[in-house]
């Protein structure tokens, strides 16, 4: 067996549906998997439903709960959510590990019987893991922990690799376009409508051969819309209709499993949806003979509209950000499959950009994924090069400078005895929310350490890092927008060891004696992670560099 043969995992953990794909670089063709355990035997889907039940024996999982069984769901969405109830019985954190490990076992045997015993176990993996764009770095964080405690490790020690939603979807879509569709300058908006989040980005097209190349015309978007809420608003509606004492939660499991099927094909004109119910007939209330009948009318007002309204929100923000130019919007994810938000969007759009809606669309995350897996183990299986990326956020550190008169706040200068001068505290961003800048090459910042001589002092320091998404313009000085997402705690001893490894300038400041450090910190930026790289300079020996992702 070769050294370089590799298999490569993407995993799509969604908040309704889930799915996993796999691909070898000696192949490089991504591999959907659409077999998925019962309650008897398997069944065939693109995707698996995100959905875990307690039973006496531990739980089910996907396709194994019965339709009718009340089941944990949407647990995804609570870990983004800063007021989820953590004294639930079973946290987000741990069903969230929970269901990875089913995904991971499948997975395996899936493998095994495809590929062999011998060959998986012998055979290096990586594994690639999708989140949504608009989510915080906690959100990622727990995402990432969860699957690696599921059995997701990738091999020799390599971490998992994050990408965002809507760049996997957008390499898969635009890569499966073809040519003919695709000309050099045009623009292309993906909405990545899922079943929590809808996710857009735009890419602007800079060649098409030899391979594709792409850069991003626009910083993304986004927010919790997705069709979920479609089925919050549902249950709300039927609960004001009916009265909260009559939904129990057998009642609503029922009602939601017909609303499932019904909102995929629901169009304002088409049959209206009718629940059987056990009240006596009341013809005000739109009940005969058992059914409860919801008028097409309040199905759209007060279900689907105030949805929709959000999404066209965010395609129009996204078609203006891009300016000129945008030839399509290309809607992929389950939510994006809908033929009502299709017409709808086209709408919103207007007749020059046409509105798109690619095969396969509700697998493109987890394809893109494992093409983008593919192009990380080895570069010359990329299909589609991104080359540039924009910022979603502003991105820096709080350092002390001099305070200059004309240009400081006067009110934020105070006098700093080591420097024996008025400074201020400011930010220095690593790069600003709309800025552009290449893959994979970071900006830094230079900065200084004064570390005491003396013993007994800690031997350590902090740096933090803080984003702000809030303000167009990078503030000057830290606001209440600006919030910490990182922080480089410095093992000093390292380097006080110091000076021998370190030819650092001696100095004497407020009564006491320090080293003084010149270092600069590394941000890189990545498709949903950054990584910060702490590199110690000197003029006569190697640096000493530091990594930390956020």
């Amino acid at each position: 067996m070769s050294d370089s043969r590799r298999i490569i995992v993407s995993i799509d953990f969604g908040t309704t549906f889930s799915g996993l794909a796999w691909a070898e670089t000696s192949r490089a063709d991504p591999y959907v998997i659409d077999k998925w355990p019962t309650h008897a035997s398997s069944t065939t889907s693109p995707k698996v439903p995100t959905e875990l039940r307690t039973v006496a024996s531990g739980f089910q999982w996907g396709f194994q709960i019965p339709k009718t069984a009340k089941r944990n769901k949407y647990f995804k969405l609570k870990l983004d959510d800063p007021t989820s109830n953590s004294a639930d019985a079973h946290p987000p954190e741990e069903l969230t590990q929970l269901y990875l490990s089913y995904l991971y076992k499948h997975l395996i045997s899936f493998l095994r019987e495809r590929l062999s015993s011998s060959v998986v176990d012998s055979t290096p993996m990586d594994f690639v893991l999708t989140v949504p764009a608009i989510w915080s770095n906690s959100a990622k964080q727990k995402t990432e922990t969860a699957a690696v405690r599921a059995g997701f490790k990738a091999a020799r020690g390599r971490k998992i690799h994050l990408v965002s939603e809507p760049e996997a979807a957008a390499i898969y879509t635009l890569n499966n376009l073809g040519q003919s569709r695709l000309n050099v300058g045009g623009t292309f908006v993906v909405c990545d409508a899922g079943g929590g989040t809808v996710d857009l980005i735009s890419y602007k097209i800079l060649q098409l051969t030899p391979s594709l190349q792409v850069r991003e015309a626009t910083e993304g978007t986004g927010a919790k819309c997705g069709s979920s809420m479609l089925n919050k608003r549902f249950r709300r509606y039927l609960k004001q209709k009916l009265g909260e004492s009559y939904w129990t939660a057998d009642r609503l499991v029922e009602a939601n499993n017909a609303f499932e099927d019904y909102k995929k094909t629901f169009i304002p004109n088409g049959e209206p949806m009718s629940l059987r119910v056990e009240l006596p007939n009341d013809p005000s209330r739109n009940i005969r003979r058992s059914r409860f009948r919801i008028p097409q009318d309040d199905m759209q007002k007060e279900v689907f509209e105030p949805i929709i309204k959000d999404v066209l929100g965010l395609v129009q923000e996204q078609i203006s950000l891009a300016g000129t130019g945008v030839a399509a919007v290309l809607l992929v994810g389950g939510f994006g499959q809908s033929q009502y938000l299709k017409d709808r969007v086209s709408a919103a759009a207007g007749s020059s950009i046409r509105v798109l809606q690619p095969s396969n669309g509700w697998t493109a995350v987890v394809q893109g994924a494992a093409m983008i897996g593919l192009t990380r183990a080895s570069p010359r299986l990329a299909r589609v090069n991104i080359s540039e990326r924009v910022a979603r956020k502003h991105y820096g550190t709080e350092l002390i400078t001099a305070f200059q008169p004309g240009i400081d706040d006067e009110s934020k200068k105070f006098w700093y005895e080591k420097w024996r001068c008025d400074v201020v505290k400011r930010m220095i961003w690593f790069i600003e929310k709309g800025q552009s800048y290449p893959e994979d090459r970071p900006s830094n910042i230079e900065c200084y350490i004064d570390f005491p001589v003396r013993s007994g002092m800690p031997a350590g320091t902090r740096i933090e890092i803080f984003h702000n998404s809030v303000d167009r313009s990078a503030p000057r000085y830290r606001n209440s927008n600006t919030k910490r997402v990182a922080q480089l705690d410095v093992d000093m001893d390292r380097v006080h060891l110091g000076r021998k490894l370190f030819s650092s300038k001696k100095k004497r400041m407020g009564g006491h004696w320090y080293f003084s450090f010149t270092f600069n910190i590394e941000a890189t930026y990545e498709s949903a992670w950054i990584r910060y790289t702490l590199t110690l300079k000197d003029k006569e020996h190697d640096a000493i560099s530091v990594n930390y992702d956020q």
